[in-house]
């Protein structure tokens, strides 16, 4: 595996802590990879508004837009050591916005938080992890609450 230069940290809007942007801060200072705090939204009301003009709809969008990108730059703002910014998509499958974006512009990572999904839930609904594990074109971390320890076993490979 050559060295991870370039990672997308998958930001749960959610959440309030992000564990994918918390991993990925942790692998970008051991490795020297720069990362992206990357978000795609949509909003279920944009299809309500049909009777809007569509500059009044790109409006809309925008704004919803532009809130996500201030939310996600005040969390990044204390953030030090390491080449990070944001990037904020409308998209409504979050999974092909990754996958395009990864293909884009090259990711050599993509980091994920995970959550408990209910059983019949996840029968009926593929989740978004299952499909960033079968389609996307770069490795896909899945990341937990927890703790991780990174040692140099786990980090040689992507050193090199």
């Amino acid at each position: 595996m050559d060295k991870i230069k370039r990672i997308l940290a998958v930001i749960d809007p959610t959440k309030a802590q992000q564990d994918s942007l918390q991993r990925s801060i942790t692998l970008a200072k051991k490795t020297g990879a720069e990362v992206t705090a990357f978000l795609s939204i949509y909003d279920f009301s944009y299809e309500m508004t049909t009777m809007l003009s569509k500059d009044e709809r790109e409006a809309m969008r925008d704004a919803v837009v532009k809130d996500r990108e201030a939310w996600i730059d005040e969390i990044l703002k204390n953030v030090e050591g390491i080449n990070i910014h944001s990037q904020v998509l409308w998209h409504n499958r979050p999974y092909e916005a990754i996958i395009k974006t990864v293909i884009k512009d090259d990711y050599d990572l993509v980091v994920k938080g995970t959550h408990q999904h209910d059983t019949l839930k996840s029968v009926i609904f593929t989740p978004t992890d299952w499909h960033l594990i079968r389609k996307c074109p770069a490795p896909v971390l899945l990341v937990k609450d927890q703790d991780c320890q990174l040692t140099a076993i786990y980090l040689q490979p992507l050193m090199r």
